[in-house]
């Protein structure tokens, strides 16, 4: 009777409510409040344009049972923005995305990146220079506007193409997210109508 009551309380605390993570303000400000279809235009060195669609943002959380012997006490917070490019840089990844991923309050967030191909991080582990976390340089668009925060994302310096190869460099700011992006052949698409 003793080993089954001890069974029964062991199950017992496995279950029951969990904490819900949140995103911090910082964390947050990543995912810019923009609503689903908005369009963002922009332009390149060589006259070309593109326009980006944006995707419906989806927020969930994992752990909704609150298994606490498998899963712990706490519901991971998922976050996922999306935009839809009207020229496709590559056919498997076709769509330019932020992830972040929060397990725990006391944890950072993690964030990726994929952009057409071009991803932050790297997989666990792996290594492609000295630099391949988060790098924060000022942007400055031909038209003038100034980026003073913005991040750059440099294939084989902080990121890694996984696709097709065709870009080499993106700057994201967390208020206006994408501003601009660079591909292999040297063409430079710039965020415009700002």
């Amino acid at each position: 009777m003793k080993k089954l009551l001890s069974v029964l309380a062991l199950l017992t605390t496995g279950c029951g409510t969990c904490e819900q993570v949140c995103l911090t303000p910082e964390e947050r400000a990543w995912f810019p409040a923009h609503p689903k279809g908005t369009a963002i235009a922009f332009r390149s060195n060589r006259g070309n344009s593109n326009t980006m669609s944006l995707l419906e943002q989806r927020e969930w959380f994992s752990n909704t049972d609150c298994n606490k012997l498998e899963s712990g006490s706490y519901q991971p917070i998922h976050v996922q923005f999306g935009m839809e490019s009207a020229t496709q840089y590559d056919a498997k990844r076709p769509h330019f995305s932020i992830v972040a991923d929060k397990i725990r309050p006391d944890v950072p967030a993690r964030l990726q990146f994929s952009i057409s191909g071009l991803e932050y991080p790297l997989p666990s582990g792996q290594k492609i220079g000295p630099t391949d976390v988060l790098v924060q340089e000022p942007c400055k668009l031909s038209t003038g506007k100034t980026y003073p925060a913005a991040y750059v994302f440099r294939d084989g310096q902080n990121a890694k193409n996984y696709g097709a190869g065709r870009l080499r460099s993106f700057h994201w700011d967390k208020q206006a997210d994408l501003i601009r992006y660079e591909l292999a052949d040297g063409e430079v698409f710039e965020r415009v109508g700002e």
